[in-house]
């Protein structure tokens, strides 16, 4: 007689199934992107094709696939489910699988009157030590000069906050905080680089302060100065944690490399905006801003398949060099669903191989 349980082994194994069927896929995919790109053959592995295949659809792939509620809906599950896993298991792994350091970011500003009376110029920009992981300065100035009470002053303030120490501190924070939600973590993360930043402008300015002997007048107002530049830092990093639903107008005519100096991928509180819409429900809505968040719905779709593009070969890698366990249910899902959208993808990529052997060859 037939066991009550059978079919709950038949479930175990089609599910777990969905490993084996994600591995055929990728190297469906890389056979695709070989074909594409015969330009990035690479003996080493795989990266310059699937580099070269986020290029492609960074600028002109993303026009062609859509990406409806059944691709998203998978994408946010393997998003879901591999944070889990990364925190609880990888947290090493979490800063660089779910967000990005801008390193274009660029951020000034400016008080200087049409006679320059008085002049206070603010500027911060972030630098990378490229070919390296961890190596992340920000660079900032504050320019002054004026009089006060009849006293000129004239500094031209220089400082540079290494970030890299509290990147790296990311891993303990992630390890002791399991159960840390989007906002919070982003909250930190910004936090403890604003400390960095205006300690090292801290100390820039007492060491101008001290080096020009202003009289007690003029060092009370560089002080007040002081402060002012502080705010305004406090100020970009605030705004780089606001929530895009309640951004202003004036804010989302902001580029973003002027205040984003961390983003979470594919979007800040992209789990939050799983249940919650992007879009605010306003009364009053210009067409400008319509289009704005027009335009973030369509780069939320693009930077969701980049990102998960990224995720899938961080998967492949866990699968080629981590012991992990098909019948973990967490696994499951992430398998099954990086599945899903992989196929879809070669799907594409099929069908475009066949287009460009069909078109007739140029003399």
């Amino acid at each position: 007689m037939e066991r009550n349980d059978t079919y709950k082994n038949w479930k175990t194994v089609t599910e777990a199934d969905f490993v084996s069927l994600f591995i055929k896929t990728w190297f469906a995919y890389i056979s695709t992107l070989r074909i594409m790109y015969p330009e990035a053959y690479n003996r080493r592995g795989d990266k310059k094709y699937l580099n070269k295949y986020k290029e492609f659809y960074r600028t002109e792939g993303y026009r062609r696939f859509n990406v409806d509620k059944n691709v998203m809906a998978s994408i946010e599950k393997v998003y879901k489910e591999g944070r889990n896993v990364i925190i609880n298991n990888y947290p090493e792994y979490y800063l660089w699988d779910f967000y990005k350091i801008n390193d274009d970011f660029e951020f000034s500003y400016r008080q200087v009157p049409p006679d320059r009376s008085e002049c206070f110029i603010v500027g911060l920009k972030m630098h990378r030590n490229r070919g390296t992981k961890w190596s992340f300065i920000v660079h900032g100035f504050v320019r002054l000069f004026g009089k006060y009470y009849g006293e000129s002053y004239d500094a031209n303030i220089q400082f540079q906050a290494n970030v890299s120490d509290v990147l790296k501190g990311s891993e303990q924070y992630v390890a002791e905080h399991p159960d840390i939600n989007e906002q919070n973590y982003l909250a930190w993360l910004l936090r403890e680089i604003n400390i960095e930043v205006t300690y090292k402008m801290t100390e820039a300015f007492e060491a101008v302060i001290k080096e020009k002997n202003y009289g007690k007048r003029v060092t009370a107002k560089i002080n007040d100065l002081m402060k002012q530049a502080i705010a305004t830092v406090w100020a970009i990093f605030s705004l780089n944690a606001k929530d895009e639903s309640s951004k202003t107008k004036e804010e989302m005519e902001r580029s973003r490399n002027t205040y984003e100096i961390i983003r979470q991928r594919p979007l800040n509180y992209f789990i939050y905006h799983m249940d919650v819409k992007l879009k605010p429900e306003r009364a009053e809505m210009t067409a400008s801003e319509e289009r704005w968040y027009e335009e973030l719905q369509k780069d939320l779709e693009k930077d969701s398949v980049l990102w998960f593009l990224d995720f899938i070969y961080r998967l492949r890698n866990a699968l080629f060099h981590e012991i992990i366990d098909p019948l973990d249910e967490e696994w499951q899902i992430i398998f099954k669903n990086a599945y899903l959208v992989l196929k879809e993808i070669v799907d594409l990529n099929i069908e475009q191989i066949q287009e460009r052997s069909e078109q007739p060859v140029q003399d």
